[in-house]
């Protein structure tokens, strides 16, 4: 649901406000402002409808009642995601973490010694959790597409920049962000990246509920070179109004660059984690684009 709101001057008006009131004045303006995009535009609409139906099952009013949920959760993320910005962003941060659970998970991964492929969707609160582990010493970097602009991107860039994070963007234009997510791999250190929404040319066919989509081949394709660990990490909304940060265990993955198998298999594997997460959590589910071939995906 990007708009004239996703620009250098909506982001620093956001930022303002966001430091400015009260979190739950910020969070009911953002729900109200979430709500009215979300009915003005009928593909937004008609795209949650669908993936949220398939996920669930449900229709009529259910559906709807979840859809409209989905919209306030996704509204306040955004009211937080400003709040959680600028030089006393990892003490925001902390004061909305309500409890980690999987941090052994965390610290196998590490032990490796061969760095870490931090797997996370568009579920929850992406960019908080990023925060929350380096304030916790993880060296991270995260892997990010081009902005609208290049203020935009610079924007967003120094704000994960003072927070000890560092940023590798992709896409046309850099060609050679691959090599820098090796080295930074190499060096035991920890990457975070989406991987439910690939953009194109970067995916692999999988099963997902059931049905025929593709997720980002990039995590399989780093192991292949690295040995990286694979680590399911997602920072969820309670019912307090605050997150949770939750580290899945490690995803075993086929060993060997030979193998012709090794990638779709791989990138299957990350996949079929990520149906148990979504299917407990599909109010937390933030996709306003078709998902599945036959919803219109390419």
């Amino acid at each position: 649901m990007r708009g004239a709101l996703y620009s250098i001057a909506g982001f620093k008006v956001a930022f303002a406000i966001a430091h400015l009131m009260p979190r739950a004045f910020c969070q009911w303006l953002a729900a109200s402002i979430g709500r009215t995009a979300y009915a003005r535009s009928s593909e937004a609409q008609t795209a949650l409808r669908a993936n949220l139906a398939l996920v669930t099952g449900f229709a009529g009013w259910e559906l709807e009642a979840l859809c409209s949920e989905n919209v306030s959760n996704f509204s306040r993320m955004l009211a937080d995601y400003f709040l959680c910005s600028g030089p006393d962003a990892g003490d925001q941060a902390a004061a909305l973490l309500h409890g980690r659970s999987g941090e052994d998970h965390i610290a196998e991964a590490r032990s490796r010694g061969q760095g870490a492929i931090v797997v996370t969707g568009h579920l929850g609160h992406w960019e908080l959790g990023g925060l929350l582990l380096a304030r916790h010493g993880l060296p991270l970097t995260v892997i990010t597409l081009e902005e609208p602009s290049s203020e935009l991107s610079r924007w967003r860039e120094a704000c994960r920049r003072q927070l000890g994070i560092k940023t590798i963007t992709v896409g046309p234009g850099h060609p050679f962000a691959f090599v820098e997510m090796i080295q930074t791999l190499r060096r035991n250190e920890f990457l975070a990246m989406l991987v439910d929404r690939p953009y194109a040319g970067t995916g692999t066919p999988v099963d997902f509920f059931g049905h025929r989509t593709e997720f980002s081949s990039a995590p399989a394709l780093l192991h292949q070179h690295t040995g990286a660990a694979i680590l399911p990490a997602f920072t969820l909304q309670d019912d307090r109004g605050g997150y949770l940060i939750v580290a899945e265990p490690l995803i075993p993955m086929i060993e060997g660059q030979k193998d012709p198998t090794a990638l779709a298999e791989n990138t299957q594997r990350i996949a079929t984690m990520f149906e148990g997460i979504i299917r407990r959590h599909p109010e937390q589910w933030f996709n306003y684009v078709p998902i599945w071939r036959e919803n219109g995906t390419a």
